[in-house]
């Protein structure tokens, strides 16, 4: 019988992280079934080995780009839902159920996406990227230049099929451009109560206003012109 719900969670040579990340999500307190997908792109270190134990599928994806690795992922989900994640997330007990729950009370919802806060920071860090992740994104949102993060979304399989699941040449902006079309499909819907923490690697590696200022801006172009930028450097 097919789950209910598939994860699907890109990776590339993230053997520090992987095994956290996989625990959290097998800890899921969720009423219904659940697969996990690895799709990884070819790491060169224990990833895929480390994997293994907890997963019940592993993808492997020649072309290392996130758009190309979830979208192969996706290709190998069963579930009525397709749920993203990241290899350095840490999910809350009850994500899953919180997607559930989100697609239960809107049933014309073709996308969901929440709120995504940082877990490796100190502890009045979290509190304000709690605070400002969750106006930022409910703004956005009823603006109308929604901002789901690729960490924290998830939609409908019929609905991933039926638009041809992620334009596989975009280097950023992947996320943007599913739900874009996915609302042709139906509703975006963003629920606060669908939270997910990742870590803040990136923001340690760059700081908070190269960080804040890429994303915003990288938003902006694509909400203007379609795409974002071709290029994101790897942070590991």
């Amino acid at each position: 019988m097919a789950p209910d719900v598939s994860i699907v969670i890109p990776a590339l040579n993230e053997e520090k992280r992987i095994k956290t990340t996989l625990e959290f999500l097998r800890k899921q307190q969720f009423e219904g079934t659940i697969e996990i997908i690895l799709a990884d792109g070819y790491s060169k270190d224990k990833t895929v080995e480390i994997a293994k134990s907890f997963v019940d599928k592993v993808v492997l994806e020649k072309v290392r780009r996130i758009s190309v690795e979830r979208q192969s992922g996706a290709k190998a989900a069963t579930g009525k839902i397709i749920a993203f994640t990241d290899a350095d997330s840490q999910a809350p007990n009850n994500w899953v159920q919180s997607i559930w729950n989100a697609f239960e009370k809107n049933p014309k919802a073709s996308f969901v996406y929440g709120p995504v806060f940082v877990h490796d920071v100190p502890k009045w860090e979290m509190v304000l990227d709690k605070i400002a992740m969750k106006i930022m994104l409910q703004f956005f949102h009823w603006i109308g230049n929604f901002s789901p993060i690729g960490s924290n979304i998830a939609l409908p399989k019929k609905v991933f099929n039926q638009i041809g699941g992620f334009d596989t040449s975009m280097v950023t902006c992947e996320d943007l451009e599913l739900a874009k079309r996915a609302q042709k499909a139906g509703k975006l819907v963003y629920d606060s109560k669908v939270t997910m923490t990742v870590s803040a690697r990136r923001i340690k590696e760059w700081g908070y206003s190269k960080y804040v200022w890429f994303h915003l801006t990288n938003g902006y172009k694509f909400h203007k012109t379609g795409r974002g930028r071709d290029h994101y450097e790897d942070v590991r």
